[in-house]
């Protein structure tokens, strides 16, 4: 089998605490303050679970790895039938014949495909990334998370090895989201008793046995809870003494859906020592669980715990209506068209997408985009141009506005001249800025981002920003 090469992660950076989220709703729904401890991490109105996943994985492209396949997971895909893989590999630059595939409809969905990539012959790009909408006052909107994992799936000196793995599927749901409506819970004792010690813990066992293992032999273990302490009853019922990080997870940033298992193997090969054992299991529709051994050491540059115990407070309000969940009236500066023109974006969205210029010498000008002519080319016969992507380029800030008059979700409008270690400029937008704002001269990072959401519509352009490098956001492993 293949194994594990790199692995990364991505969290936004605003937290919101749940004792926020309950004060929110106490004046109706008292119970909520039983689930008032710890944070969840909250994506920005321009990331979704397809921008949240390429950020994860724009550090696992440097191994020298050969991409055959692009597979993206996720219940939270923005659309039904425009691939989330086909967006993600354009923005991170894969070529046009690598194989694209979405796994969807299941919190199984990730460990089902990385189960699929293990077992193949070629070079898998596994993504996953989760941005659920719940209803506000939901058990869902105060403990789910948003976030991006990736894992590289390979045989070239893999971090981590397979050797064991089970997967039962059994349409038994503890809670389901209909087409058009908000998640809907089963009662939770029903939930820990029947479901998780029914289906998950005999999988989970099978998995161990197959590894030629004992529970007491599992180093780390990424478990299930999708009611609260299942976790502890499950590694309780199992024999497992292994370091749990699944309630870690939750209290910094909350149930990350199918990136969760995905997101506790980056921490725990972040944490392993060569020779450890990994164990991770997702549940929903039955159960997948896999057992893996530390083969060697994960790169000092790793921040999986970093992002886990960073971030900024967030505030409860702007949270909702980042979500569509609040309708505020943005007055007529907010009146604007936003319908894409299908042919423009055909005609240049991998130049858009994976944020490529271009330049006519190999000592000539970069530019961004790639005018008809040249800027410093004097002819005036359409331009040869040689692309260079300016995404994985270190900038800075030449100017910086914040704009309180522009529309936009997330007030202030921030935007200014990016000047480019390689001599390209370009007006941009930035993201992630701190309250105080940025100077000229701070370093910049590019983060692929939503530019505009067709409200009418539905449909969703997407380009890069730029964010300030000393965030604790986009670090990756």
């Amino acid at each position: 089998m293949n194994g594990i090469t790199v692995a990364g992660t991505y969290l936004p950076q605003a937290r919101i605490a749940r004792s926020e989220i309950a004060k929110a709703h106490a004046w109706a729904i008292s119970a909520l303050k039983g689930k008032s401890k710890g944070q969840r991490s909250a994506a920005a109105w321009d990331e979704d679970a397809i921008t949240m996943a390429v950020e994860s994985s724009r550090g696992l492209l440097n191994s020298g790895v050969q991409i055959d396949q692009c597979v993206f997971a996720s219940t939270s895909h923005p659309f039904v039938d425009r691939s989330s893989a086909t967006i993600a590999a354009a923005a991170l630059g894969l070529p046009n014949d690598v194989i694209t595939t979405d796994a969807a409809t299941s919190r199984r969905a990730a460990t089902s495909a990385l189960i699929q990539a293990l077992r193949s012959n070629g070079n898998t790009l596994l993504l996953s990334g989760e941005k659920r909408i719940a209803r506000p006052g939901s058990w869902a909107e105060i403990v789910w998370g948003d976030a991006g994992a990736a894992v590289l799936v390979s045989d070239a000196a893999p971090q981590a090895t397979c050797i064991g793995w089970q997967s039962r599927n059994e349409d038994s749901p503890d809670f389901y989201t209909a087409t058009g409506f908000h998640p809907y819970q089963g009662e939770e004792r029903w939930i820990k008793e029947q479901l998780v010690s029914g289906i998950a813990a005999p999988t989970i066992r099978a998995a161990i046995d197959k590894a030629g293992l004992k529970a007491a032999d599992i180093t780390w273990a990424v478990l299930p809870d999708p009611s609260p302490a299942c976790e502890k009853t499950l590694a309780k019922e199992l024999g497992l003494s292994a370091t749990l990080l699944t309630q870690e997870i939750v209290a910094n940033a909350g149930d990350l859906g199918s990136a969760h298992p995905i997101f506790g193997l980056a921490l725990a090969l972040e944490r392993a020592k060569v020779g450890d054992t990994i164990l991770i299991a997702s549940f929903g529709n039955g159960c997948d669980a896999l057992v893996f051994k530390v083969e060697s050491l994960a790169t000092k540059s790793s921040s999986t715990d970093a992002q886990l115990q960073g971030g900024s407070a967030g505030s409860y309000m702007p949270f909702i209506n980042s979500r569509g969940l609040f309708d505020i009236d943005c007055g007529p500066r907010a009146e604007r068209i936003d319908k894409t023109s299908f042919s423009v974006h055909a005609r240049y969205q991998r130049d858009i997408t994976s944020f490529t210029g271009g330049k006519i010498t190999d000592g000539g000008a970069v530019q961004f985009p790639k005018s008809p002519v040249a800027l410093d080319q004097a002819a005036t016969t359409p331009a040869q141009y040689i692309d260079v992507c300016l995404a994985s380029e270190r900038a800075s800030v030449v100017s910086y506005t914040a704009d309180y008059l522009t529309y936009t979700p997330q007030p202030p409008f921030c935007f200014g001249l990016v000047q480019f270690g390689n001599g390209a400029r370009v007006a941009m937008e930035y993201v992630d800025v701190p309250s105080e704002g940025l100077d000229v001269g701070d370093e910049l990072e590019m983060r692929f981002r939503i530019k505009h959401i067709d409200r009418e519509r539905g449909y969703r352009h997407y380009f890069w920003k730029a964010a300030p490098i000393n965030t604790t956001t986009g670090e990756q492993n």
